[in-house]
């Protein structure tokens, strides 16, 4: 492979991922003016540019950390995936970045994987969002993972925020108790 196909993959993946934050930071937004979040920050992992290339150098935590309402104080960990392949690899969240979503879990914190599956042919986007210690990891051949059929009950619906399931108190943005939320 040529460094200018290396290249290319490289911009795309890096599409998708912004593609993909994008929809989440929106979500966020939704939820801090719902009174869900009280604070949230993206999270970068460390990299330099080499060669005009960008190249990561460390894994850092949890793409997305915050508190939930200023009322619970609930630390939140939120790690994103995005994938065109029929399952994620376990190996897809740096080691890192599970150990700090099962102590986030394990402290009584809000540890979540949010997974899209990309169907390109249609094309669509699935998202989910799995409290970590629940991900049902599948192991095939010597290696885990994840699929969008697992995953199912853990499906986003688009009209909500992805974060309404884990916070009883979502605050209803119309008099009739209905919530809205931006769509993609």
């Amino acid at each position: 492979m040529t460094t200018r196909d290396n290249s290319a993959i490289g911009r795309a993946a890096q599409a998708v991922g912004a593609s993909l934050e994008s929809w989440i930071d929106a979500q966020h937004s939704v939820a801090k003016m719902s009174g869900i979040l009280a604070h949230i920050a993206h999270n970068q992992a460390q990299s330099n540019v080499v060669g005009g290339r960008l190249i990561y150098t460390a894994a850092g935590v949890s793409d997305y950390t915050g508190i939930l309402d200023g009322k619970t104080g609930r630390y939140v960990g939120v790690e994103a995936k995005s994938t065109k392949a029929e399952s994620l690899p376990r190996s897809a969240v740096k080691p890192k970045q599970q150990e700090h979503l099962e102590v986030v879990a394990r402290a009584g914190g809000l540890a979540l994987l949010v997974v899209e599956f990309r169907i390109t042919e249609l094309p669509l986007r699935y998202r989910f969002a799995v409290p970590w210690l629940e991900v049902p990891w599948e192991t095939k051949r010597s290696a885990e993972s994840v699929s969008a059929e697992l995953l199912g009950p853990w499906l986003i619906d688009p009209g909500t925020c992805y974060l309404e399931r884990f916070h009883p108190r979502g605050v209803p943005t119309s008099k009739h108790n209905v919530r809205v939320y931006p769509r993609e």
